[in-house]
């Protein structure tokens, strides 16, 4: 009886052991689930805009920066599809319905208000993807995803200055301090 009682209290103490052991064994958190999700559509958005900017725009910053996130996003994304790979986390085919929609603005920009709407999107996508990657770093539960985020915020930021330039020597007010509208 008293042998019966130890092997079920050793049991049940056991099991108090086995959450923090369960959840360090799931893997990844929801928000790192979220981010490799989001971040790849974002990714996916981005060389799509890029490579929309490249053909249409005939300003050589701007076909400059088109080209420098068709580059950096393909980069950032392959690193992150093999890590959601390892993970065995599945991602969208397609960036978000927002991010199709606004492909398909640009498109039909006139070519006279082309530059200056893409700058302007770009500039607050990017801020909000920079937002994304630094709550990641800060907050993620796995060291390869927030070393991905880490490396994916300095790339950010660049984009960010070069977008900040275009929108200066554009002679857009308001955008070039704050990464977007300021008033």
């Amino acid at each position: 009886m008293i042998i019966r009682r130890m092997a079920a209290a050793l049991g049940a103490a056991g099991l108090l052991l086995l959450p923090a052991t369960a959840a360090r064994a799931d893997g990844p958190s929801d928000q790192d689930v979220e981010f490799l999700r989001a971040a790849h559509q974002s990714n996916l958005a981005e060389i799509a805009a890029g490579r929309i900017a490249f053909q249409k725009t005939t300003d050589p910053a701007v076909k400059k920066i088109a080209g420098n996130l068709m580059r950096d996003h393909i980069y950032m994304d392959a690193d992150l599809t093999a890590i959601a790979r390892s993970m065995r986390i599945s991602l969208p085919d397609a960036p978000t319905e927002e991010q199709q929609a606004l492909a398909r603005r640009y498109q039909i920009a006139g070519a006279d208000t082309f530059d200056e709407y893409f700058i302007s999107t770009q500039l607050a996508g990017h801020r909000e993807v920079h937002e994304m990657a630094a709550d990641q770093v800060a907050n993620g539960s796995v060291e390869a995803v927030q070393d991905l985020a880490e490396k994916a915020v300095p790339v950010i930021t660049r984009h960010q200055q070069e977008l900040r330039a275009a929108a200066a020597a554009e002679g857009m007010a308001g955008y070039v301090d704050a990464g977007g509208r300021t008033h």
